[in-house]
Parts: structure tokens; C-alpha cells; sequence
């Protein structure tokens, strides 16, 4: 199994990432439609690539009250059975992070899937912000440490405002 690693030092905000994606899955070039989405603080410079961690134990499966969101065992990743799920929206307010989307033209729930394990947002993604790795303690201690940066930097920046 793959998972995703971002590293938002690397993140140019050049949005790609979202707009293949949205390509791949939808068949348009429409970024609010991926299943990754760039976080911006444009005055600070500074771009986080924010989609699903595959969490341990998933509050998006927990809410869940038909079982839709379910993980795939074969790719790790958290999918969402269209003809299950019913719009409630649970799986987008119990997600820690913010990582489960909503398309709003239809109402249904955007998450990524690895694009089968081979994800595209790490194949376009000109900075190497994203890459996708085999799941590993490495992996996962990378994971980590990227995310604790997310804080130091958005902090470091707004200081500098001041």
C-alpha cells in the first residue's frame, strides 16, 4: 500500500495538483473539484496541499450512518460508495483535517483515492511537494514531520507581519 507525503516547504501554490486531479476524476480542469486542496496564505508565501491521511481509525468512517466511507484494503486509501451515501455530510464536519471535500454543483463527497495507487497529484506536482511512497515506518515518521512543520510555518510567517 501507498500513501501520500507532502511537504508544504515545497508547495509553490501553483494548484496543479488539484486541477489534474479534478481532470482525472471528473474529466474538467476545475480545481474545487479535486480531491486535494491547496491552503493559501498568500501574503505569507505559504501553500499546504491538504488531502486525506488515511487516518488509523477514521472519524469519516465512524459517522458514517450508511456505511459509504469505507477503506479500500487493496490501495489503503478512503472511499466514499456513491450509491450509499446519502449527502449527509458527516464524513466532511468529523474529518480532523479537513480533507474530506464536497462537490458543490452536485452535493457529493469528494475524497481522494489514490487514484487506484498510482495518485496523479504526485506525478504532476512540479516542486516534489508531493510524493507517493510505499507505506513504511519512514513513511509515516515523514508524514509526521511534515505535518508538525504546517504550524511552525504559519506562525514563523504571521510573524513576520507584525
Amino acid at each position: 500500500m501507498k500513501t501520500l507525503i507532502i511537504d508544504a516547504e515545497k508547495c509553490s501554490g501553483c494548484r496543479a495538483c488539484e486541477t489534474y486531479c479534478s481532470l482525472k476524476h471528473d474529466g474538467e480542469c476545475n480545481p474545487a473539484k479535486g480531491r486535494i486542496h491547496v491552503i493559501k496564505w498568500e501574503q505569507e508565501a505559504i501553500f499546504v496541499p491538504i488531502n486525506c491521511l488515511r487516518c488509523e481509525e477514521p472519524a469519516c468512517e465512524m459517522v458514517c450512518p450508511k456505511g459509504a466511507t469505507y477503506r479500500n484494503y487493496m490501495t489503503g486509501a478512503m472511499e466514499v460508495d456513491p450509491h450509499r451515501c446519502i449527502g449527509c455530510l458527516s464524513c466532511v464536519f468529523a474529518c480532523p483535517f479537513g480533507a474530506t471535500f464536497v462537490d458543490l454543483d452536485n452535493g457529493k463527497v469528494l475524497k481522494c483515492d489514490l487514484c487506484d495507487g498510482d495518485p496523479t497529484c504526485a506525478k504532476v506536482c512540479p516542486t516534489g511537494a508531493i510524493v507517493c511512497e510505499e507505506i513504511s515506518k519512514e513513511a509515516y515518521l515523514k508524514l509526521i514531520q511534515n505535518a508538525d512543520r504546517i504550524p511552525v510555518l504559519v506562525k514563523q510567517a504571521l510573524g513576520r507581519n507584525q
